[in-house]
């Protein structure tokens, strides 16, 4: 199902960046173009085309590596480089979430679920709730303005941190010109061996991952407690407290490993969604990732960046999904696929 998938994918993003109101060429030539070098423009890019022939040296141009150049973004940049040296950075973000998030819910729903029912129980569903129930571009400016204002040591020049060098005039980039480069902040500043760029690095991602961190736990944290209230149910739970097993082993061996089946689904196909990057975590921090530039191709109407962005992040979810699959047969042996 992957491949049709894909087709589809790329068909409806086709329709849906070809009738969008915004014209790419008139954001480029602004409106006080004359409309000779509009018409002119239009014929070049071959937008008056029929859309049948439009639609395959699109689907030609999309399997050859050919993914068109970007419009307004970034002018003649070619969109799958684009795409390749934006998508380090939305995944240094998520790196951390990725990693934090399902180990942090597990033993949260894990502490809730052996406490079913009393306080240690209600603070963490109260906090689960509170992750899940608010929009998270608002606790993303809750956390701007209490990290950016109340706690100012964030807004460099309070103390005497190696965080408060940064962003001073002069500094230079930690790649030199035409050198090697990850992509990854964190892995060049380690190569070449800059401490300050480090630092930047860490604090410009510091407040977004927490923000994505905490959004993330709500869902992973109610299914996990959800499941293993339903194996601690189970009869061969109560045979095994008969037998005199210790209740640490009860619970860790017996009941984790089968409430976890439902619970990986939300962990791996998480996973897989974080790494496209939130568009509202993106855009509340100004964080040049994924889903800030998706948004601002929309708006500049640059629909080959966004049919790039798109298809780029349908093949992310996709390959999750059958990562996700694969997974539950490690996680159960018992389920087989014919």
């Amino acid at each position: 199902m992957m491949v049709p998938m894909l087709f589809l994918v790329l068909t409806f993003a086709w329709i849906l960046s070809h009738v969008m109101t915004v014209s790419p060429v008139t954001n480029k030539l602004s409106g006080l173009v004359e409309p000779e070098f509009i018409e002119a423009e239009l014929q070049r890019i071959g937008y008056y085309d029929p859309w049948y022939i439009q639609l395959g040296a699109y689907y030609k141009n999309f399997f050859t590596g050919n993914w068109g150049n970007s419009y307004v973004i970034r002018d003649g940049e070619p969109v799958l480089s684009f795409v390749l040296e934006v998508f380090p950075r939305t995944l240094e973000l998520m790196i951390i979430p990725i990693v934090i998030s399902p180990i942090i819910a597990v033993k949260l729903g894990l502490s809730s679920a052996t406490h079913k029912d009393k306080s240690r129980d209600i603070s963490i569903r109260t906090i689960a709730i509170f992750g899940a129930g608010f929009p998270v571009f608002w606790i993303a400016t809750l956390l701007q303005l209490f990290f950016g204002y109340y706690l100012d040591i964030f807004t460099y020049g309070k103390l005497d941190l190696p965080i408060m060098f940064i962003n001073k005039p002069g500094l230079s980039a930690p790649v030199p010109d035409g050198a090697f480069s990850t992509g990854f902040r964190i892995i060049d500043s380690f190569i070449y061996n800059d401490q300050i760029f480090l630092w930047d690095t860490i604090a410009h991602l510091f407040i977004p991952a927490l923000c994505l961190t905490f959004v993330s736990l709500a869902s992973i944290t109610r299914q996990t407690r959800s499941s293993m209230l339903d194996v601690l149910d189970q009869d061969y739970i109560r045979t095994a407290r008969a037998k005199g097993v210790l209740e640490k082993d009860v619970i860790n061996k017996h009941a984790l490993r089968n409430a976890l089946l439902p619970t990986s689904n939300l962990i791996i196909g998480g996973t897989a969604t974080a790494l496209l990057g939130s568009f509202f975590i993106e855009v509340t921090f100004a964080y040049n990732g994924f889903g800030y530039y998706m948004v601002n191709s929309i708006f500049a109407g640059d629909y080959l960046v966004i049919n790039g962005l798109l298809v780029f992040a349908t093949i992310i979810l996709i390959s999750g999904t059958l990562v996700a699959d694969v997974m539950y047969t490690i996680i159960d042996p018992r389920i087989t696929y014919n």
